[in-house]
């Protein structure tokens, strides 16, 4: 489902020595990097990570409403995640443990890099059926602030993608999951904030799909302003550092930015 993620930063090289600590135990290794940038691969090729100064120039921002769940292996990698984060200057949101208020199985962590970047580690005891990509990352969130407007949305552009809504998630009246048919992980959810304050998209960080064809990443534009999304990134040559191929953005109505590539050769 994913191509990459881009974590904004003020300060890439700061980062540097949370990301080293954290990311191989999930199975990724630094590239080489161009300028300032940090770049990391996983050992299934993809998703990428990238950290770095947001484009356009102004600083980041941390958001309120999004966040990246990595999904890993067991409950000792959940453990590890979390006390080498805190040993290279996270901050704790949430410490090992069963989230029973999901489901009885969900057993996981939660933390903010140096800049205020949510991640997640979460193991599911009796397992899940992944799609591609679901072995990596179990779910991202996006921050929303009308729930119906939201899943119109993401209804409409994660069909472009071969992506549908997923019925086995509809008991749930705060929960709209998009993800691969038939699977339970990857998935996207809109969802309102946890704090109950306004939803706040985070500047300079994002989730990048993958897409099988030029096709699919204009239609994904074309249909995300359509659908009340506004322009992030016209489509053309991917421009953000990360992976080569043919790209697009948008910002979803409650301006968090999604971007689309389909791999170059």
């Amino acid at each position: 489902m994913f191509s990459h993620f881009v974590f904004g930063s003020n300060a890439p090289q700061r980062a540097a020595r949370f990301y080293a600590a954290v990311l191989p135990l999930l199975g990724f290794t630094a590239q080489t990097s161009a300028g300032s940038a940090l770049t990391f691969a996983h050992r299934n090729g993809w998703p990428w990570l990238m950290i770095r100064r947001p484009g356009d120039g102004r600083p980041f921002e941390r958001g309120n409403g999004y966040h990246v769940a990595f999904h890993v292996a067991d409950e000792a990698t959940v453990q590890s995640f979390h006390a080498a984060a805190l040993a290279a200057g996270g901050s704790d949101e949430g410490g090992p443990g069963l989230r029973e208020v999901y489901t009885p199985d969900y057993y996981a962590a939660y933390l903010r890099d140096p800049d205020g970047n949510k991640l997640q580690a979460v193991t599911y005891l009796k397992g899940r059926k992944a799609g591609p990509g679901g072995e990596v990352i179990s779910h991202i969130t996006l921050g929303s602030n009308d729930l119906k407007r939201s899943c119109d949305f993401y209804t409409g552009v994660m069909a472009t993608l071969g992506h549908a809504r997923l019925p086995e998630e509809e008991s749930d009246e705060f929960d709209y999951a998009f993800g691969h048919a038939g699977c339970a992980l990857p998935v996207v959810f809109p969802q309102l904030t946890f704090d109950g304050l306004p939803a706040r998209p985070p500047h300079g960080s994002y989730a990048v799909f993958r897409a099988a064809s030029r096709q699919a990443v204009e239609a994904f534009h074309r249909e995300g302003l359509r659908l009340g999304g506004s322009e992030a990134a016209a489509p053309g040559e991917n421009r953000d550092g990360g992976p080569a191929g043919y790209a697009a953005g948008i910002a979803d109505p409650d301006g968090n930015a999604l971007h689309v590539l389909c791999p170059g050769d």
